[in-house]
């Protein structure tokens, strides 16, 4: 019922109400820092009784050093600069924003602690890792960075004020001793070492935020030592050998037809015409197009204003061509083409051609081909081999589904038992 969709609500069969307890983050009384973030004394950590954990991490800022471990008079006595109204105790972190909002001039970060187990050369260890939760656009002259921490024993979670961001987090992302630039949002570093042709330090931190600001908060994690990240989706390498690309044209027919009291529908998209081709690969033999009759032109189909079976017709024969295509595919099995000179060249191989890795009794060497004509392709090991299994599917693109076309077809997909699968994809076209 968006704009343009050419549906109607017409009635309401019911309502389903679900009530679920809702538990959201936030903080509450005193919890200590883990090791080894308390060793980088780059947080403050009021120790507080009630449940207001938000106000007092809000407060160390202006708190002299030598009194903000406790909440006591020393923080009372700068609760004027804020507005803390409209939060609730405990502050959950959808409350952060209602406080920048009642003091325009304040902007927060709140990041959290995962603990990372590292299993290297079977010694077990773990390093709380910090990562960002909510990290603003757009730091204003009056801003926080916070540090939310849990309990897991307890369930209890606590907000800590950051006063050293930079030290908190360089041992996750350098070990030397240059300054760091971080990107709050990222936790990509520039360090200050002078560079030839890149910029480096405070300006090269500013170009990249003007890239980074535009996506959502992460934090990378680095693979562990020794580990090797392998590809293994050879099968999504393969070219299809069938692809169907289509088009609707559509009219817009003037109607007067009134839904209640406050809608009326004045005009009628109605699917006019369509148009497809189906792209074969180069090395399809044309007998067997013919055998199972594949159109090999485009097939287009024009309708009239009075017939409205335009998107039945094109589902009918878009899915009857790709039961004939499943058909040629599973009834072609073309024995293996090979000359003397690529019979001796493949016994000299070693090593598969896609994984690399040397052929072994377990894993033998064994030829891939062409199941359709029968042509030699390639040397492969026996793994590799059985994941090149032809693709079991055609797909289907059609122009604008994303945005228009889908109102046609949508409601005449369910005519048999087949699965169909739907994605909406938008292009961007380059000059």
């Amino acid at each position: 019922m968006t704009k343009g969709s050419g549906f109607t609500l017409s009635c309401i069969d019911g309502v389903l109400l679900g009530v679920y307890k809702y538990t959201p983050l936030g903080g509450c009384s005193y919890i200590p820092l883990p090791e080894n973030i308390e060793k980088k004394k780059s947080t403050i950590n009021p120790q507080n009784i009630d449940e207001e954990c938000f106000k007092w991490a809000i407060l160390a800022k202006h708190v002299k050093n030598n009194t903000r471990k406790r909440v006591g008079s020393n923080y009372y006595d700068e609760e004027h600069r804020y507005d803390f109204s409209q939060i609730t105790t405990p502050t959950p972190i959808s409350d952060v924003k209602l406080f920048e909002r009642c003091n325009p001039n304040t902007s927060v970060n709140v990041y959290g602690l995962f603990n990372n187990i590292n299993n290297n050369n079977n010694n077990r260890s773990s390093k709380d890792i910090v990562h960002p939760i909510k990290v603003c656009d757009t730091e204003k002259e009056d801003h926080f960075d916070l540090l939310f921490i849990n309990d897991v024993d307890t369930g209890k979670s606590h907000y800590c004020y950051i006063s050293n961001f930079t030290r908190l987090i360089s041992d996750q992302k350098n070990r030397h001793e240059h300054r760091l630039f971080i990107c709050k949002k990222c936790f990509t570093t520039f360090n200050n070492q002078p560079l030839k042709y890149r910029l480096y330090g405070k300006e090269a931190l500013t170009a990249h935020k003007k890239i980074c600001k535009v996506h959502r908060a992460i934090v990378p994690v680095m693979p562990q030592e020794g580990d090797i990240l392998k590809f293994e989706g050879w099968r999504k390498t393969q070219r299809l050998p069938f692809v169907i690309y289509a088009d609707f044209e559509a009219l817009l027919l003037p109607i007067e037809q009134q839904h209640g009291s406050n809608t009326r529908t004045f005009q009628q998209h109605r699917a006019m015409s369509y148009g497809f081709l189906v792209k074969v690969g180069d090395h399809v033999p044309a007998e067997l197009l013919e055998q199972f009759e594949i159109p090999r032109s485009v097939v287009v189909y024009r309708g009239s204003e009075n017939a409205d079976d335009v998107a039945k017709q094109f589902v009918m024969a878009v899915t009857s061509i790709a039961e004939r295509i499943h058909e040629l595919l599973s009834k072609t099995n073309v024995p293996i083409v090979i000359t003397d000179e690529q019979l001796r060249v493949h016994h000299t191989k070693i090593h598969c051609e896609l994984c690399k890795i040397k052929f072994s009794h377990g894993n033998r060497l064994v030829v891939h081909h062409d199941h359709l004509t029968g042509e030699f392709l390639k040397s492969l090991c026996n793994n590799c081999n059985l994941k090149l299994v032809t693709q079991n599917f055609v797909p289907c693109f059609i122009h604008n589904l994303s945005r228009y076309d889908p109102h046609f077809i949508v409601t005449e997909l369910g005519y048999n038992e087949q699965r169909i699968s739907i994605y909406g994809v938008k292009t961007v076209h380059t000059s």
